[in-house]
């Protein structure tokens, strides 16, 4: 064995038995807790050691205790997020009670509690209230509360689109991901109640919820709110160098709530377009019967419902949201009077696949959760979610996409989260959690004829004919996450220790071209090929891919380990300068290919293997400070590496395309080679809904075009610096300024490697220049 192998062996098992020893920690304060702490003193500013503080959640009745140190400063250990209220007792002190405090997600709140002097049993009652500035926050961060995700407006409900409400946030390029600060998507995180809820292949959320497909995977009504770290976020926080979102969905309580909805619009309620009216004038022109009219349909709707099961010990939720969603597809297409037989055949054979069809975006989501208070110490909470999403015509449509050619783009996803919180002392925390999720992804196809993209002589497509080229398809994930959460309160410290494991089983099957797609240079030559007769005419083609002998072709199964760990320090230093300081480590193991390319490896490089990069080590340092005591202005900073995820979907590609699993042939019409097969055969005979069929004999491979890893490739990591002021304005209102720094380092592409050595100079006209 080689030496890089023992040492990588040996850092896995040590890793490995760390985490399972225990020590690990998904995310305290990352999952669905924020923090709560202050200071306790009289009414000169003296501090008041030893004071009691006990903070109730109202909607629960889960009780938290803590007590003040010598001081008068205090912390809570990582509490659920929600409304508390906060009671103060000290002996010769009036007890205080502060109702109605509002603790979100990640948020670290730090509260002033007065206590006035009193030989009497009196109680004062106040109103809570959050300061508007976090003074102990190191990070940059917004949180999108329960208020906002009820009432602000969305345009399909997908509730991740309230992060365009952050700084720095814009849609990317790709669609459905956001870009922060100009970063790829595919390096964001999201996590739902403390789990990571991505999908590893594509690089996208679970269910890849936005991206032209379903178009959500949690309703907007079951989620209670979330929190958008931007920058310089602690160390609990991995496998993003671009945002976490930080997702907390709801929980029943002591109370009886409810809701429902419907929204509705239809085309019945719309004028005809002008596109149909054009439609309907040439049809009627040309005899034809009138198309369809293009449909419109957008109805979406659901409620939920929560309460106690037992008052303060056990509750319920469960939430449906559903969508019954047409868009219509207009056929663009302007066919010719036939003039001889060829013509007539390809016509006729065009006019019956050229009428308008729709779209759908048919969406079921469900989610049930319960949560049980095994007693004052132990809570434990579990969560299902369920996404049965069926998108008919959505694999390749278009205005030159006859609906043949397309197929249902179809998700289903599961997810099961438990979580089990242990208060092991007043100032240890323990929370331990499972997660287990599947991510289908079926591509399906609306015919089993091969690919027919029919053009008009002068290289414009008239229409796509057949299935697409690429269906039927399917990327399906199974994926578990071990972790186990620790927090310990020491002193002016809040440590945190630990790590987690991620499991991806993947399947990813896309047989691009295995069915044959062909290429018809004119109606002429598309009535040949129908008829049976020789296509000879130059701009003809097939295009076919074969599975390689004792190969698994199209499949791959780009499997993935990802551990895990880190140190946290959040360190009170002073009552006006809070550091955090931390360290992560990452590591993303893949599956190896079992397939050498012999010939690549004549030339150094090796198919059958994937570098995986082990030495991801990011050291991550913020401060907030107080410059003016008492007073709600802060500057904050930090600086730390953040390491991303290379996409599944890399790996897979290499795994197939090695030019072995995959064997491509275009064959091209010419006077004395004519196609091998008449559409809509292939080479394999008629067409067949499979993954394709041999390599036809006597035929010479060309070189491929293989993708392999380069021997020192290393995993995307981006450094993040901030450094910015905020300052309360006003009772509710507050101003921050701030600058965002970010580099990205190793961030991966794809180059040629066989481009040529020398420039070659090439005059190219421009048009209208002469």
């Amino acid at each position: 064995m080689k030496r890089t192998s023992i040492l990588l062996t040996a850092r896995i098992a040590i890793l490995t038995s760390l985490l399972l020893a225990g020590a690990m920690l998904l995310n305290a304060q990352g999952g669905n807790q924020g923090t709560l702490e202050g200071l306790v003193t009289d009414q000169t500013g003296a501090v008041l050691p030893g004071t009691e503080i006990t903070a109730t959640h109202t909607t629960t009745g889960a009780v938290f205790q803590t007590t003040s140190r010598e001081d008068g400063s205090f912390t809570f250990p990582p509490l659920p997020v929600g409304t508390y209220d906060i009671a103060v007792k000290k002996q010769g002190f009036s007890a205080l009670t502060e109702k109605g405090l509002k603790l979100t997600v990640g948020a670290k709140v730090s509260l002033r509690l007065e206590l006035k002097v009193s030989a009497t049993s009196e109680t004062v009652v106040v109103t809570a209230e959050a300061p508007v500035v976090e003074t102990t926050r190191t990070q940059v961060s917004a949180t999108v509360d329960e208020q906002a995700v009820s009432n602000l407006p969305t345009n399909g409900r997908n509730f991740i689109d309230f992060v365009l409400l952050t700084p720095g946030v814009n849609r990317d390029a790709r669609l459905g991901d956001l870009s922060f600060a100009g970063q790829r998507g595919t390096l964001n995180s999201l996590t739902v109640d403390g789990t990571d809820n991505n999908n590893t292949f594509f690089g996208q959320t679970l269910g890849r919820t936005g991206s032209g497909r379903a178009p959500y995977q949690f309703s907007q009504d079951a989620v209670q709110e979330f929190q958008v770290n931007t920058n310089g976020y602690t160390a609990e926080f991995g496998r993003a160098g671009g945002a976490v979102i930080n997702v907390v969905t709801k929980s029943g309580s002591n109370a009886f709530h409810g809701t429902a909805f419907e929204f509705f619009r239809d085309r019945a309620l719309n004028a005809n377009d002008p596109i149909y009216n054009l439609q309907r004038a040439v049809a009627v022109a040309a005899g034809r019967p009138l198309p369809i009219k293009p449909g419109y349909h957008f109805n979406q709707f659901g409620g939920n419902i929560g309460g106690p099961i037992v008052k303060n010990r056990l509750f319920f939720f469960f939430d449906y949201d559903g969508q019954r969603n047409n868009t219509g597809n207009p056929i663009l297409i302007t066919l010719p009077t036939p003039a001889n037989a060829f013509q007539t055949a390809a016509v006729n054979y065009l006019a019956q696949r050229s009428n308008n069809y729709n779209r759908t975006f048919n969406l079921n989501v469900y989610l049930a959760k319960v949560d049980y208070a095994l007693n004052n110490s132990n809570h434990l909470s579990g969560r299902y979610n369920a996404q049965r999403f069926n998108g008919q015509a959505q694999e390749n449509s278009g205005a030159t996409s006859a609906f043949e050619h397309t197929g249902a783009s179809n998700v289903n996803t599961d997810t099961i989260g438990i979580q089990e919180t242990a208060t092991l002392t007043p100032n240890l925390l323990n929370i331990a959690r499972f997660s287990y999720q599947r991510d289908n992804e079926p591509g399906l196809a609306n015919s089993i004829n091969p690919e027919g993209n029919v053009r008009n002589g002068l290289g414009q497509t008239l229409l796509f004919v057949g299935r697409n080229s690429f269906s039927p398809r399917e990327t399906t994930i199974h994926r578990q996450q071990y972790g186990d959460t620790l927090a310990w309160n020491h002193g002016h410290h809040t440590f945190k220790f630990g790590g987690d494991i991620l499991r991806d089983t993947i399947l990813n099957f896309f047989p691009g071209n295995f069915s044959g797609a062909y290429t018809f240079f004119n109606l002429d030559d598309f009535g040949r090929s129908l008829l049976g007769s020789p296509v000879t005419a130059a701009g003809n083609s097939l295009t076919e891919a074969y599975p390689g002998p004792g190969t698994t072709g199209p499949t791959t199964h780009p499997n993935l380990w990802q551990y895990a760990g880190f140190v946290q320090d959040d360190w009170k230093v002073s009552r006006s300068l809070t550091l955090n300081l931390g360290v992560r480590y990452d590591v993303l193991l893949a599956a190896q290919p079992t397939v050498q390319n012999p010939i690549a490896f004549a030339q150094g490089l090796d198919t059958s293997k994937i570098p995986n990069d082990t030495n991801n080590v990011a050291p991550r340092v913020g401060f907030a400070w107080q410059p003016v005591a008492d007073k709600q202005f802060v500057v904050r900073g930090g600086y730390g590496l953040f390491y991303g995820n290379t996409p599944s979907i890399m790996y897979g590609t290499a795994d197939s395309n090695n030019g072995i699993n995959v064997q491509t042939l275009t064959f091209n019409a010419s006077v004395a080679t004519p196609l091998p097969a008449s559409y809509p055969n292939t080479t394999c005979g008629a067409p067949q809904d499979n993954a394709g069929c041999p390599l036809p004999s006597g035929v010479t491979l060309p070189l491929p075009t293989i993708y392999v890893f380069n021997k020192n490739y290393q995993q995307p990591y981006v450094e993040q610096y901030n450094l910015g002021v905020e300052y309360q304005l006003a009772r509710d209102l507050s101003v921050s300024v701030g600058y965002l720094g970010v580099h990205g380092v190793h961030v991966q592409r794809t180059r040629d490697i066989n481009e040529p050595a020398t420039e070659v100079p090439t005059n190219i006209t421009v048009a209208g220049t002469g």
